[in-house]
Order: C-alpha cells, then structure tokens, then sequence
C-alpha cells in the first residue's frame, strides 16, 4: 500500500472518528433526574453525594435541579404526569396521599435485591410501607433534645434536670433569676410548634403509652396525654417559654438563637439538626458556651423520641427505575451519608453505620447519636408525630395548639379532637405502620 493511500485512509477514518458524539464513544450513561430544595443543604448535597455517584457509577449519571420550593413544584408536576425520577416528599406519613394517587414505585424489588434489610436499622423501612407495600425510604433520623447556655447554667450553679417536676422547678427559679427559661420561637413556622406539644406527651407519657395509644389499645383522651397537654400549657400561660405567649407565637429562629447565646435566655428544645455553634462565643458577640441534655420525662428514665424527615421514592412513569434505585443504594450507603453528615450538617438516614462514622463530628453532635442509639437499643425511645401520627391527626395536632394556647380549646378537647381524627384514620386505613416494640 502506497503512502498516499495510507494518508488518504487515515484522514477518512479520522474525519468518521470525530463525527461520532463523545458520549457514544464511551459507554452511555443513562440520566437520573432529582429535584432538591434550592437552599444551601440543596446545593450541597448535589455537590457531596450527587457527584461522588457520578463518579462511581458506570451505569447512571445524576442531574440535579434545584427548585425555589420544590414540595409544591413536584405536586404539580406529577399531577400531569412527569416530574423527576427519584421523588422527595415531606414525611413518610405524607407519601400515602400520593400512594393512593398511583404516582410511585414499590421499592420491594430493589429493596430484596439490593438488601435493603441489611442496610436500614428495622423500624426504618417499616414506616415506608403502605398496605404491605414499600414504597419510600426516610431520608434523615430526628429526635430532640434541650440545648443550653452551659456558661450560664454554671455562672448559676443550676444543675440539669432529669424529671419534668424539675424541669419545672428549674424555669420557676430562672424566670425569677430575670432569665427565660426557653427561648422557642415560632414566628417563621407556627406549624412547627406542634413539635412542642408532641415532646410533651411522649416524656411525660412515656413510650410504652405511646406506643398503646398508636396501635390503638388505649385512647388518645387517656388522662395523661391531657395532663401533659395541660402541663406544657401551663408552661407557656407562666411565661417559661420565650418570656410570653405572644414571643412564642411571633419571634424568629434568629430571634430565639440570639436570645439563648447571650444568656437572656437559658434553654432551646430542638433537634439534632441543629448547629448551636453560630450563635455562641466571640464570633456572636458573646463568651458563652454550649451543651444539650435529653428532654426530662416525668419518671426521670432517659429517652429519646424517635422521627424521620424526607421521604424518597421512584416515581411511577420512571422510564429508569433500575438506575433510579441504584443512586438510592448510593445515598443509602455509610460512605455517603457520613460524607453528607460532615460536609453539609445532615442527619443521618437511619441506617446501620460505625462508631468511625460519628470521627469527624463535633463531639456534642456526636454524643447525641450515640446517646439516641444506647437508649434505642433498650427500647427506651419515643414516637415524634410528624412521623407516626396519621396525616390529618398530625396537621391538626400542629396547629390547634393554638387554640389550646389562646384559650378557645381545653387540652382535653384538644386530645379528644386527635382520638377522633385517629379512629377515622382506622377506618380509613391510614394510619402509619408502628413497629413492634
């Protein structure tokens, strides 16, 4: 062969090489579509856990869009058939609306393949399950607990109290110290008061009641639901909660941290997915310190309440479930979690990870994950109601507090009106699956 037919042969095959699309010069790559909120957590759990998939995976390639709201973006997508792959809704309890709709995908067949069992603790993928059926994953394990002004509770030699008696006791002599006890808030989400009523009927009920009351052995109107009902309303008409009922109802969040850091205020309930660390010491303005201690129950027995944030599932009309479940596994996984744990102050799914995974977290983080974790094991753990309530249980249960607070409903109304919305929840078939004790 003559070298100019070499160089001739060479230039056609050079010419075809480079008319052939890069994608298909490699192996394709099938898109997965999400939608994450578009906030900062949004953006870094696309940075974090989106492109370590994309690099892992030879199969399938994530595409994130971030929507300015997307719970109300998604609604109205899947109404008229479209939508992501890979689906977030608020809570679990939430996802039976759109179960019944037909708008997602019973993860069982994934659930057996991929060993889903083996992953998640067993109470977890019992709460996706809606008529035997599991057809979403919790996304973040929740609890609760009483973060506090440690520099200040020393300054007052105040100890920590283990009883809701104490408790009491404690915000009786603060408040006459010239210090509010709690510095909650509720201005920016008056739902997200009802978090308050539900830690109080689990510590002071305790979890074996709560337990009876969720799988319908005793009623909601039992006397001590009211009285713990009774009691945190009582608590806020006395002023232990951000100085009065009207700073309950209207205070921000930036409002409520900054009263606590500075010591106005000695007390905070809120979650694990809190980082106190912003409104303390010199970069806050202040030289004070921090800690958390477990809410009190009224028998003086430590626990935690047990929840769960988002919910995912795979959307119905997926035209790549397989690959959809795949990135799932892969956010599901102790690597990725833990790398979202420590780059983007997420809570951990509840599934099984290490003592290593708690490494790199800020020690009084950690403790609480470990703390929850001692005590889950001996069964000593709670029932959060946005979790485990029924949905129109749970709405009402957040927001006519209100009224319990202002004075137009007694808490056993109050309590009367959720045994109400339960038993239709019975008969509807409605309500969230509790597992055993």
């Amino acid at each position: 062969m003559s070298s100019r037919i070499r160089i001739i042969l060479f230039a056609t095959f050079a010419i075809l090489l480079l008319s052939i699309p890069a994608s298909a010069m490699a192996q394709d790559k099938v898109v997965v579509k999400v939608w994450l909120n578009d906030d900062d957590l949004g953006q870094c759990v696309k940075d974090v856990v989106t492109t370590g998939f994309n690099a892992f995976s030879k199969t399938a390639e994530v595409q994130v869009d971030l929507q300015p709201n997307v719970d109300d973006t998604l609604k109205t997508a899947l109404a008229g058939g479209a939508g992501p792959d890979i689906i977030s809704i608020v809570s679990p309890t939430a996802a039976r609306q759109f179960v019944k709709a037909d708008l997602l995908l019973s993860l069982d067949e994934y659930a057996t393949k991929l060993e889903w069992d083996k992953l998640f603790v067993p109470w977890a993928l019992e709460l996706g399950k809606v008529d035997g059926k599991l057809y979403t994953l919790p996304d973040s394990l929740e609890t609760m607990v009483v973060w506090y002004n440690k520099t200040l509770f020393e300054k007052n030699s105040w100890q920590v109290p283990k009883t809701m008696d104490d408790l009491v006791t404690l915000s009786k002599t603060m408040q006459e110290a010239g210090v509010v006890p709690f510095s909650n808030g509720y201005g920016e989400c008056l739902d997200c008061l009802g978090a308050l009523p539900g830690i109080f009927i689990n510590h002071y009920a305790g979890p074996e009641k709560m337990y009876q009351a969720l799988t319908g052995q005793i009623p909601w109107t039992d006397p001590i639901f009211v009285e713990a009902v009774s009691l945190f309303n009582d608590m806020v008409q006395k002023g232990y909660f951000d100085g009065s009922r009207d700073r309950l109802f209207t205070d921000s969040w930036d409002t409520s941290h900054q009263t606590l850091g500075s010591g106005e205020a000695a007390m905070l309930i809120d979650g694990n997915w809190l980082d106190p660390s912003g409104f303390f010491g010199t970069a806050a303005g202040n030289e004070n310190d921090y800690d958390w201690f477990p809410i009190p129950t009224k028998s003086g027995e430590e626990m935690f309440i047990t929840g769960v944030g988002t919910a995912w599932s795979i959307n119905v009309n997926s035209k790549h479930p397989q690959e959809a479940a795949e990135y799932l596994n892969w956010a599901y996984s102790p690597a990725a979690q833990t790398e979202r744990f420590n780059k983007c102050s997420f809570a951990f799914a509840p599934i099984r990870i290490g003592a290593d995974a708690l490494a790199k977290a800020e020690p009084r983080i950690a403790r609480i994950y470990e703390s929850y974790a001692s005590n889950a094991a001996e069964g000593r753990y709670g029932y959060a109601n946005w979790a485990f309530f029924p949905d129109d249980m749970n709405t009402a249960f957040q927001t006519d507090i209100q009224k319990v607070l202002l004075g137009t409903m007694t808490p056993k109304e109050y309590m009367q009106e959720m045994q109400d919305l339960y038993s239709k929840a019975v008969a509807d078939g409605t309500v969230p699956p509790v597992p055993a004790r």
